[in-house]
């Protein structure tokens, strides 16, 4: 190989990398689809996490962090319709605790993310935050905790808006709609 192959082949990858660059940085993030709540909903992503329990002592890589906050998340739920709500919140600030690792690692809402081989699952840690932070919100105003409904529900918008970055769902408008709408006890 001479000279001029050599500077025939950087030359290629110079144009293919800023081309790659380019077409990346020209992508308009206005321009987001909203999804439907028949393609991204709750019982969905409950429904594709359940099974073997995930325990945070034995959580190691992201996708069992993220199951392990589903599941919490689930187990909370089913809590606070029964009314048990000291129990129900200790579950969501277990899921809340499972989705900040993830999120630690992986900011960002995707959709659908392949995390179990060849399978993909709705892949949602801020969505699911602030849906949990919604949760709580309810719960603060069952237990007579007020004092901390404010500073939950700030914490739920600031993760709707960052799922909101990345994919637009009516499922993450609706939490911000009942987020929006919470207002603290005087």
């Amino acid at each position: 190989m001479n000279r001029s192959d050599l500077k025939k082949i950087s030359y290629l990858i110079f144009v293919l990398i800023f081309g790659f660059l380019g077409t990346r940085c020209a992508t308009p993030k206005g321009e987001l689809k909203t999804y439907p709540l028949t393609e991204f909903n709750l019982e969905k992503v409950f429904q594709e996490n359940r099974g073997l329990r995930i325990l945070e002592e034995n959580a190691t890589m992201i996708h069992d962090f993220y199951r392990g906050g589903v599941q919490e998340k689930e187990e909370g739920e089913r809590l606070m319709k029964e009314g048990r709500w000291e129990e129900s919140r200790i579950h969501l600030e277990k899921s809340i605790r499972f989705f900040r690792v993830v999120l630690k690692y992986l900011p960002d809402d995707e959709g659908y993310r392949n995390v179990y081989g060849d399978i993909n699952v709705i892949f949602m840690p801020n969505l699911l935050m602030a849906d949990n932070d919604l949760k709580l919100i309810a719960i603060y105003n069952n237990t007579g905790n007020d004092n901390k409904v404010a500073e939950t529900k700030n914490d739920g918008l600031y993760y709707v808006a960052e799922s909101l970055k990345t994919i637009k769902t009516e499922w993450a408008y609706q939490v911000k709609k009942e987020l929006e709408a919470e207002l603290p006890k005087k």
